[in-house]
């Protein structure tokens, strides 16, 4: 008989210790954020995600940014290209068999996850993707000089008076604050360069992180300004309210099929990049410059993020090919005569999304891989978008009109 170890974390010290990594990036603790400010592409809530992180226990085996366990990776540390809704069900999916063994071996009693909940974690793993690693002031102190922001701005008293002296904004620990000035400020830099005869500079995309590292470390004093995690819903309304669609999709790349950066510094450093091209093309298109402030941008910048990880369209004859190489025709039979459910669109209309896939394998797992185990079978592994072909395939209007509740409260 498997006896699991009690639950003994605080939330209260849980909550603290992740609020710590929000601080490290310029955002605002947990206690002072908005309720149901951040929302996810999937519809989840980045600050219920934190909390049920914790609450359902996958704090102790992952960690963010070191903050945690150390059984299960860092979720902070795994940002390595695009991650969709689709690829990352197909990732939980392929780990399912070893978590539920770690679980085991160190004590922590089974947990379910509600859809709404799981579409909570989903949101704050795609959030965590998005934040810098910290930069390094040696580094950016480097960088300042390589791309000759010194020959206008100041930084510890050196450098020509230009500008404005950038240890003043030492309080600011968000790339996106950074952004938000400097698209402010764009018009005025560029003729003032242009008066000079300096070439705009290009930034790579962890450079601003390295930078604002440096400025920071200048031992600036002030009260550090913060910002609440972007909001998909907010960032979405207001690309439509600054006019941002005039040019995207249109004269400007379509974001949505564009290879976006992952992280926020590094699309700010792109945004940066491209500033006099969208400057001239708004001329061109006699739009105006729309004010943003730190938050409409953060928003912003999330809405933008947020659709790297939309799922390409899946072929539902490729889906039917998973279906059957993968097996799960063996015991989800689709005349119902399987102890397995069925697995087709949902009743009412539903779509089978990801995060209900994902939920479903959670709660279920443990049962699906002790009867495939019985009947001798395989963990099927899902590669590369095989998990939206999957989707696709279980949605197609041919497919029958019910599947099994995926579980959990």
């Amino acid at each position: 008989m498997i006896r699991y170890r009690r639950w003994r974390r605080s939330p209260a010290r849980a909550i603290g210790t992740l609020s710590v990594c929000l601080g490290l990036f310029g955002l605002r603790s947990l206690a002072g954020a908005q309720p149901g400010g951040a929302v996810g592409t999937v519809g989840g809530d980045i600050m219920r995600g934190w909390r049920e992180f914790h609450d359902k226990m996958c704090v102790e085996c992952h960690a963010v940014w070191d903050q945690g366990g150390r059984v299960g990776p860092d979720l902070g540390r795994i940002r390595a290209g695009r991650l969709t809704d689709g690829q990352l069900a197909g990732v939980m999916w392929n780990h399912i068999p070893k978590m539920l063994g770690q679980m085991r071996e160190t004590g922590y009693p089974p947990v379910t996850l509600s859809q709404e909940e799981m579409a909570d974690l989903f949101a704050l793993i795609f959030f965590v993707r998005q934040l810098d690693e910290p930069g390094d002031p040696v580094r950016g102190e480097s960088i300042l000089r390589a791309k000759g922001c010194s020959e206008c701005h100041q930084t510890r008293a050196a450098g020509a008076g230009i500008g404005p002296d950038l240890a003043k904004w030492g309080r600011y620990a968000n790339p996106i604050v950074w952004a938000q000035l400097m698209w402010e400020h764009a018009p005025m830099m560029e003729e003032a360069m242009k008066r000079s005869g300096m070439k705009w500079p290009k930034l790579d995309g962890t450079d601003l992180v390295h930078i604002v590292a440096y400025v920071r470390s200048t031992g600036t004093s002030g009260e550090k300004i913060y910002l609440n995690p972007g909001s998909v819903a907010r960032g979405t309304a207001l690309f439509r309210e600054k006019s941002c669609q005039q040019c995207h999709p249109g004269t400007g790349p379509d974001l949505a099929a564009a290879e976006l950066p992952v992280s926020v510094g590094a699309l700010a450093s792109r945004m940066w990049n491209h500033s006099p091209s969208m400057m001239q093309m708004m001329v061109e298109k006699d739009v105006s410059r729309a004010p943003l402030t730190p938050q409409e941008l953060a928003d912003i910048v999330a809405y933008i993020l947020a659709l790297g990880n939309v799922d390409p369209r899946g072929t539902s004859a490729r889906g039917k090919d998973v279906f059957a190489q993968k097996g799960c025709g063996q015991c989800h039979q689709q005349d119902g005569k399987s102890r397995a459910p069925r697995l087709s669109r949902r009743e009412q209309g539903t779509e089978v999304s990801a995060v209900y896939m994902a939920t479903a394998m959670w709660n279920h797992g443990e049962t699906m891989l002790a009867r495939m185990t019985e009947a001798g079978l395989s963990w099927p592994v899902f590669n590369e978008l095989e998990m939206v072909d999957l989707l696709a395939f279980l949605n197609a209007s041919e497919a029958p009109p019910s599947v099994a509740d995926p579980g959990g409260r």
